[in-house]
């Protein structure tokens, strides 16, 4: 739509430049104003489209797949999440190359998702991060991802997954998984020390 106008603009101005040094008749000048209007009007309509073009951007649907090594302490996740504004619909994911989960098998539960609401994720789980990371950290996994917005118009955009550029996160800059995981082990620990106790108590008994 922008290129066809930016078209029109141009012709029309290219044709009021030949009207302006042709020989002149009289409705010549009525022709030139009518041009130069249009003209006009096309620069003034141009930043309009173009807020328009930014804003329909935002609101479709994104979804892309990516390694996760954050949301889970110490377990490495393939995620399909969908960063755009607007919701995807029959999302398909097309690999070259399947990635594979601990057990060696192909992670293929994420290549056909009916809903993917904006902002929202789903995720399976691939292995232990620090093992797998260090398989994976070679390893690049393309496709293309196809999906439909709420008006039914069909898209598809390749994607790619590494965990090349998510190394630095196995340092742990966020501890509060790390925290959380330890907060879990406490039960076990205080069943520990009272199983201990009791048998220290039995003893003396």
């Amino acid at each position: 739509m922008q290129s066809s106008l930016v078209i029109i603009a141009f012709a029309c101005f290219a044709l009021a430049v030949y009207l302006l040094y042709a020989p002149k008749e009289k409705e010549t000048w009525a022709t030139l104003t009518g041009l130069l209007a249009v003209v006009a009007a096309v620069i003034a309509v141009l930043p309009a489209l173009r807020v328009l073009e930014i804003q329909e951007d935002v609101l479709r649907p994104r979804p892309i797949p990516h390694f996760d090594l954050s949301s889970r302490y110490h377990l490495l996740q393939l995620r399909v999440k969908n960063f755009g504004g607007g919701v995807a619909y029959d999302v398909r994911l097309r690999w070259k190359e399947h990635p594979r989960d601990h057990k060696g098998e192909e992670i293929t539960s994420l290549d056909q998702i009916s809903v993917l609401l904006p902002q929202d994720s789903v995720s399976t789980l691939v292995g232990a991060s620090p093992t797998f990371v260090k398989e994976l950290s070679q390893s690049r996994f393309q496709g293309e991802c196809r999906f439909r917005d709420s008006t039914g118009k069909g898209y598809h955009d390749d994607f790619v997954c590494s965990v090349d550029g998510n190394l630095k996160q196995l340092l742990h800059n966020d501890e509060m998984l790390k925290a959380l995981h330890d907060v879990q082990e406490i039960p076990k620990e205080l069943t520990r020390i009272a199983d201990l106790l009791q048998a220290i108590k039995q003893k003396k008994e």
